[in-house]
C-alpha cells in the first residue's frame, strides 16, 4: 500500500471520529491504520474497510436503507473497528476487536462520554460477526433486527460484487491462509461456502418484510460467485481468473 492510500485511509478515520466529537481525534488515527495495513492482511485490510464504507455510503445515499444518524455512526464505528485485530491463525478475532474497540471508548471517556452510547451496541454488532446471525432476542434495545442484519450484510457485500472483483476477492483470502495445505484449504473454503449457499436467504436482509425484493439482485449474484467458487474448488482448482 502507498503511503498517500495509507494517509487517505487514516484521514477518513479522522474525519469521521472529528465529525463525531471525539476531543483530539488526531491520536487515535495511527493505531487505526497500523492494523489494517499488517502484511499478512490480503484481504481484511483497508481495501475491505473502505468497501464496506463506501457501500454504506451509497445505500444511504440512493435510500436502500434508512438509519438515523445515531444508528449510521454505529454500524460505521462497527466496520471500522470488527477487523482491528485480524490473525488467520486465532479463533478469537472478534474478542479480542471488542476489547480493543472498549478500551478505545474508555480511553476517550476520560475526557468525553461522547462515545458511551455505542460502546455497548458496537460490540454487540462485532461479536454477531462471529456466528453472522441475528440473536434471539437481541441483549439490546437499540439494535433492531434490521440494524444488525443490514450490518452483517454490509460485511458479506463483497459476495455480491462483479466477478473480478469476487475473483480478486477468493485469491485474498486464499493468501491469508497460505500456511494451510491446497486440500486442506479447499476442503475448509468450500464447507464455508456451501454454508451460505444452503441458506435460505445469504443476506439477512432478504428475510425481512417489506426489504426480500429488494436484495433479489444481490441474492443472485452472491449465489452466482460462491456457486462458482465452489465449482472451481471441487475441480481442484483455485479460483484465479
Amino acid at each position: 500500500m502507498s503511503l498517500l492510500a495509507r494517509y487517505a485511509f487514516m484521514h477518513r478515520y479522522l474525519e469521521f471520529l472529528q465529525s463525531c466529537g471525539v476531543p483530539d481525534p488526531g491520536r487515535y488515527s495511527q493505531p487505526m491504520g497500523d492494523a489494517y495495513t499488517e502484511p499478512h492482511r490480503a484481504y481484511h485490510n483497508t481495501s475491505h474497510i473502505t468497501f464496506m464504507l463506501d457501500k454504506l455510503a451509497e445505500d444511504v445515499r440512493n435510500k436502500n436503507v434508512e438509519l438515523s444518524d445515531w444508528e449510521q455512526r454505529c454500524i460505521m464505528f462497527a466496520v471500522w473497528w470488527h477487523d482491528f485485530v485480524y490473525n488467520p491463525q486465532a479463533k478469537d478475532n472478534e474478542l479480542q476487536s471488542i476489547t480493543a474497540w472498549e478500551n478505545f471508548v474508555d480511553q476517550v471517556s476520560q475526557t468525553s462520554p461522547i462515545l458511551e452510547s455505542y460502546k455497548a451496541p458496537v460490540s454487540l454488532l462485532i461479536h454477531c460477526t462471529i456466528a453472522h446471525t441475528v440473536p434471539s432476542p437481541i441483549p439490546s434495545s437499540l439494535l433492531s433486527p434490521a440494524l444488525v442484519s443490514y450490518f452483517l450484510d454490509l460485511d458479506l457485500a463483497i459476495l455480491a460484487a462483479s466477478r473480478d472483483i469476487y475473483i480478486a476477492y477468493s485469491n485474498n483470502i486464499r493468501s491469508e491462509y497460505n500456511n494451510y495445505s491446497i486440500t486442506d484449504y479447499r476442503n475448509g473454503r468450500t464447507a464455508v461456502l456451501k454454508g451460505f449457499l444452503g441458506r435460505e436467504k445469504i443476506f439477512l436482509m432478504s428475510n425481512l418484510e417489506g426489504v426480500g425484493a429488494k436484495m433479489e439482485a444481490m441474492e443472485n449474484l452472491a449465489r452466482q460467485n460462491v456457486s462458482w467458487e465452489v465449482g472451481e474448488l471441487e475441480s481442484g482448482r483455485l479460483p484465479r481468473s
